[in-house]
């Protein structure tokens, strides 16, 4: 059950070819810096010390500046909104109707009286929208039939 191994010149000739490289290549040490971060490369490494990054201290100065540049746009942001909103407001009280007080004292219900009252929202069945409602629906009862 051995299979017949096939043979492909093309790719036979290109495997020998980089096996017979790797053979050849010799590999060096150096203490050049593959990949720096900040593609500042020293050329003498002598300790540890010398691949630190050195920063700057922060101008703390510029920082607060910067801050406080901030504050004050949001500030005057929420301003400019509140005094938008009070514009809007105005303008919605003036378009409100002036009711007139009537005569009765309409002083609202408590909740205990609304709950008390619920008798003023029952329908009698003697009601007029009853007896409308019965006329419409035997007119319709009378065009079905038609």
């Amino acid at each position: 059950m051995n299979k017949q191994e096939k043979y492909n010149p093309d790719v036979n000739k290109k495997f020998e070819q980089i096996t017979r490289e790797r053979n050849n290549i010799n590999y060096t040490f150096s203490k050049q810096v593959y990949k720096g971060i900040t593609n500042n490369f020293p050329l003498n490494v002598t300790n540890p010390n010398d691949l630190k990054i050195h920063t700057d201290e922060p101008n703390y100065d510029e920082i607060n500046k910067k801050m406080a540049d901030a504050i004050q746009e949001r500030e005057n942001e929420k301003i400019r909104q509140e005094k938008l909103l009070n514009e809007l407001a105005e303008k919605k009280v003036s378009k409100k109707l002036v009711m007139t007080m009537s005569k009765s004292n309409d002083a609202q219900e408590s909740f205990q009286d609304m709950k008390n009252s619920y008798e003023k929202f029952n329908v009698n069945k003697n009601d007029k929208l009853l007896k409308e409602k019965m006329v419409i629906n035997d007119v319709l009862d009378f065009i079905n039939k038609i």
